[in-house]
């Protein structure tokens, strides 16, 4: 008895792990997906801080970290695991008001819902590709978001155009309450990282977690890499 419990502990990793996640790919992409993840780590007790808001993971003992987007810290270690793809919707009362734009520079014209970074305070830019031309704005805006549900509520409620990851939206579009814009035009994908600080040993369930997240994001529509 005695050899079989030490032998699943030499194969199974254990104990608390520490992950912080933005809200919405927590919410709709890595918490459905958890019940595979703990079927394979039975032993791993999972502590999943969700929020959009700058997590210091020394400071707050986080054992690694999904980040969108660039990385800034120097002192974390990182591995590409996916990336967002992004499209630009508006609710069908706002299209009706206002019209559809036909090229980006249409959306100067359009009330437009930007969003900043919870991390830097910096607003994000609106960019658009299509054959060999490439757009890329920074559009006024009455209102301007950093929580990805507060945005997506925004572009429910006719607030204005919005652009978004894919994933968030996609279910909005299926059921006909938000409609694609500029659908011949492409958006620059944001890379996905999960990051753990270089002076910290990476353990075998820090592993097993970013090996499984990459797997997750690997078969998923909206988060491939690209």
């Amino acid at each position: 008895m005695y050899k079989r419990q030490l032998s699943r502990t030499r194969r199974s990793p254990s104990g608390r792990l520490r992950v912080d996640a933005p809200t919405g790919l927590a919410s709709l992409v890595i918490i459905p997906a958890l019940p595979e993840f703990f079927a394979r780590y039975p032993d791993i007790h999972l502590e999943l801080g969700c929020s959009d808001r700058p997590v210091d993971l020394i400071e707050e003992g986080v054992d690694c970290a999904v980040r969108g987007g660039a990385l800034r810290d120097s002192s974390l270690v990182a591995r590409r695991v996916g990336a967002m793809h992004y499209t630009t919707c508006a609710s069908p009362a706002y299209l009706e008001r206002h019209g559809r734009p036909l090229h980006p520079d249409d959306l100067a014209r359009h009330r437009c819902v930007n969003y900043f970074s919870a991390r830097t305070g910096e607003m994000f830019h609106w960019d658009f590709t299509r054959g060999g031309e490439r757009v890329q704005l920074v559009l006024p805006g009455r209102i301007a978001l950093n929580d990805s549900y507060a945005y997506t509520a925004a572009g429910l409620s006719g607030l204005g155009i919005v652009q978004m990851a894919e994933f968030l939206l996609r279910p909005m579009i299926e059921d006909g309450r938000l409609v694609p814009v500029l659908e011949d035009w492409s958006n620059d994908p944001m890379p996905i990282h999960v990051v753990f600080p270089q002076n910290r040993h990476l353990s075998n369930k820090v592993r097993v977690f970013v090996d499984w997240v990459a797997d997750l994001f690997a078969s998923h529509p909206a988060m491939h890499q690209g």
